[in-house]
């Protein structure tokens, strides 16, 4: 990865956000070991609620504004606009997800959650503004740019419908049913924010790490206006007109969509040049796979129809939280957050010896993915068969797991404070 000197930012605008996101995981892994019976029942209840809203904004958000303070100068080939708002974007966001999630947990929909949300939203505003400006000034243009900024534009549309969505709650406004919006607020976190954001980085990302000669990008052009086309379709029909006759449609156009950004993927790797692939890549690969999952499962829920039990929707957000978005974040960050490191070690082209594979260990990534991997596949099969004695292992799997990726990134990030590498 390139990228000039001039464009590094300072490390408060990264690296609280990893370490932040690091601990948040071994909080939600502990949260769901103690709310197992939980996730037995409906998927609309205070502890799901907590932790779900922890998922977003403490761990897969957190991580996300962190990693593309680091990655739009790159990608834009410009330097961060300011370097101040991402720590007033940190404070903002850590204490409101404190406050949302508190107040879920214990469901008081007084003052405090309130607060929560507007420091939440606030924090989404602030660090959108300052990724637009810097795309502003910047001459780069290309899809995967649009993939990013569309993606914030979606985040902040979710931000929005969640907090209609507490005022109606309080004081019950809306004229269809709460759980219809719920759904709507949902689908647009899980696929206009989260899965558009993470198509357009790994739109960069993957060809950049394993050199791949040839980039077919019409076929993220492809992707980005079908994707787009059916959440705007969802969005106008559960919004507006209050329905959702029309699922067929969007569901297959944002499908159509993940099909070819699916084969974007595979072409880049069919010409990579660097075929032999690292710890990390091997985890985003499996990441990149288990996206078929929640897919899977929302087709089996329709196919049900009226008759489908409330635990296929509740495996369909674990899947693709628990599945997709924290493989996918535990795989690339042993491979954005060692070059960060590495980067502000050493400064572009200042040192030959070190490189960012000499900063984490490969063994323990894929230890990570061998303890994670088996135990969300149990606590999945253990919410669609109702079976505690599958979700319990699991989760102990799963808890062992995050507190190896706690522990991995507090060590990657403390080479800046070793007295080995100050010498370089």
């Amino acid at each position: 990865m390139e990228i000039a000197e001039r464009h590094i930012p300072v490390k408060k605008t990264v690296l609280p956000y990893y370490l932040t996101a690091a601990a948040c995981l071994v909080i939600i892994s502990l949260m769901v070991l103690f709310t197992v019976k939980d996730f037995d029942g409906h998927f609309f209840q205070p502890h799901l609620l907590a932790i779900t809203h922890l998922t977003v904004f403490g761990w897969g958000t957190m991580v996300i504004l962190g990693a593309s303070n680091q990655l739009m100068p790159v990608i834009a080939d410009k330097k961060l606009y300011s370097e101040r708002l991402p720590v007033a974007v940190f404070l903002f966001l850590v204490a409101g997800t404190c406050l949302l999630v508190h107040s879920f947990w214990s469901f008081e929909l007084t003052w405090p959650i309130f607060v929560g949300a507007f420091s939440i939203l606030t924090s989404l505003v602030l660090h959108s503004i300052n990724i637009f400006v810097t795309v502003k000034r910047s001459s780069v243009k290309n899809i995967i740019i649009d993939f990013i900024m569309t993606a914030h534009l979606w985040l902040i549309v979710t931000a929005l419908i969640g907090i209609t969505l507490l005022f109606n709650f309080r004081f019950g406004f809306l004229p269809v049913d709460h759980l219809h919006y719920l759904k709507v607020h949902a689908s647009i976190g899980m696929a206009g924010w989260f899965l558009l954001l993470i198509i357009g980085v790994s739109s960069r990302l993957v060809p950049m790490f394993l050199l791949s000669r040839k980039e077919v990008k019409i076929f993220l052009t492809i992707a980005y206006y079908l994707i787009n086309a059916g959440l705007i379709f969802f969005l106008i029909e559960g919004m507006v007109l209050r329905s959702n006759n029309g699922y067929r449609w969007y569901i297959s156009l944002i499908v159509a969509g993940i099909l070819c950004y699916l084969f974007y993927i595979r072409q880049c790797y069919k010409s990579a040049i660097r075929k032999k692939i690292d710890s990390g890549m091997k985890v985003t690969f499996v990441a990149i796979g288990s996206i078929c999952l929640p897919g899977i499962i929302m087709i089996a829920y329709l196919l049900h129809s009226r008759g489908a039990p409330v635990s296929m929707i509740t495996a369909y957000g674990y899947s693709f939280f628990g599945g997709f978005i924290t493989t996918l974040i535990m795989g690339q960050t042993f491979k954005t957050l060692p070059f960060i490191i590495w980067i502000h070690l050493t400064k572009p082209d200042r040192l030959q010896e070190l490189q960012p594979k000499d900063l984490y260990n490969e063994h323990l990534v894929m230890l990570q993915l061998g303890l994670y991997l088996p135990g969300f596949l149990l606590f999945l099969s253990g919410i669609l068969i109702h079976s505690p004695y599958l979700m319990y292992p699991g989760c102990v799997m799963m808890i062992v797991a995050s507190v190896i990726y706690c522990a991995h990134s507090v060590h990657v990030v403390f080479h800046l404070k070793n007295e080995r590498y100050k010498n370089y």
